[in-house]
């Protein structure tokens, strides 16, 4: 009779770390506020970049931007022509639709269909000029694709508040091994673009120099405020120390992120360069999604003080405004009656022989 041949079986830490992978991965999911951080400051980022470009749309991707027609040429991928060639009316309708879309992501209404069509439509229009695209689009493009995959809206949504919440289509197994699987992706995708941001950065001549920055701030379009660029660009001490947090966060950001001390400084190191930024070079928008990606490596206890804090100055406010807003409805229901109703009743005597 032949024997069976026995599996070899795994030694006890190599076990022990295969057991606590497989609960992390179908246990439960994680990262919830974290990924909720993400959709808002994604949703506001793309709603911005369509609303602030709203009224020169036909210029960026419409009819009248056939000046970009040169470069759509070289490199003709296949979201070049989703909107190549439409009417002015149709563009409008499809850039409203994104915007729309785009607005019940950032709130978490429907999410999961909201995230498929802002995810085609920002490919859509963006693609359409490759002049005018920003190194951040990509970013967008690869955070909305991983999205499909987590669920982004467990809290701090529309969707979290309703009965049912949520929008999976998926047994629940599947869905959690999705969702940390998605948000594993998430955060190698964004460490990845960190280093190799940095690797650009030190490989550039001008940040070899230390004149980066200091050129920038020369450049017209980044001179929001002149005052605030001449004193940063008259300061060898202030330019230098920029720069090299920006290098530090860049470069060691992966290797930071293993200890919960360095970890925490690392990420407030690098949301504080991204307000900075975002301030004095009017790099809001992306910003934003910087500010957003890196909150995937916060910790839940942080974010949800934070939560707490910004439910604490909503709350108050939501309350006045609902307040004032059943003021103003009783007086204009009371108006009503005073004068709109006599009118209407008057109308219907005199005029209509009723």
């Amino acid at each position: 009779m032949r024997k069976r041949k026995r599996t070899p079986r795994l030694p006890q830490p190599l076990a022990d770390a295969r057991t606590r992978s497989e609960e992390w991965l179908t246990g439960e999911r994680h990262g919830l506020r974290a990924l909720a951080a993400l959709r808002i400051a994604l949703g506001v980022s793309v709603v911005g970049l369509l609303a602030s470009n709203f009224g020169n749309r036909q210029t960026w991707v419409g009819e009248a931007s056939v000046w970009a027609e040169p470069v759509r040429n070289v490199g003709r991928f296949p979201e070049v022509v989703l909107l190549d060639g439409v009417s002015g009316d149709l563009l409008t309708l499809v850039y409203v639709v994104v915007a729309l879309a785009a607005l019940a992501f950032t709130v978490g209404r429907w999410t999961k269909a909201a995230n498929v069509v802002t995810l085609i439509g920002f490919i859509a229009i963006t693609g359409q000029n490759p002049v005018l695209a920003e190194p951040v689009d990509g970013l967008v493009r690869i955070v909305l694709l991983w999205m499909l995959l987590v669920r982004s809206s467990a809290v701090w949504s529309w969707d979290s508040t309703r009965e049912g919440r949520g929008d999976d289509v998926v047994p629940p197994w599947l869905g959690i091994g999705l969702h940390n699987v998605g948000l594993v992706g998430l955060a190698t995708q964004v460490a990845l673009v960190y280093l190799a941001t940095g690797l650009d950065k030190v490989a550039d001549p001008a940040w070899q120099r230390g004149t980066a920055l200091y050129s920038t701030f020369q450049l017209p379009e980044y001179r929001v405020f002149p005052w605030f660029a001449d004193l940063i660009s008259g300061s060898s001490a202030l330019l230098g120390l920029i720069t090299w947090a920006v290098l530090f966060v860049q470069l060691f950001f992966v290797p930071l992120l293993l200890h919960r001390v360095t970890r925490a400084i690392v990420v407030w190191l690098s949301v504080a360069l991204n307000i900075f930024f975002a301030i004095a070079l009017a790099q809001v928008l992306t910003s934003l999604v910087l500010i957003g990606v890196t909150a995937l490596f916060a910790s839940d206890q942080t974010l949800r003080r934070l939560g707490d804090g910004v439910a604490g100055i909503w709350y108050p406010v939501g309350d006045w405004v609902v307040e004032r807003w059943y003021v103003v409805a009783d007086r204009a229901d009371a108006l009503w009656f005073r004068v709109g109703e006599p009118i209407i009743n008057w109308f219907k005597i005199v005029v209509l022989r009723r």
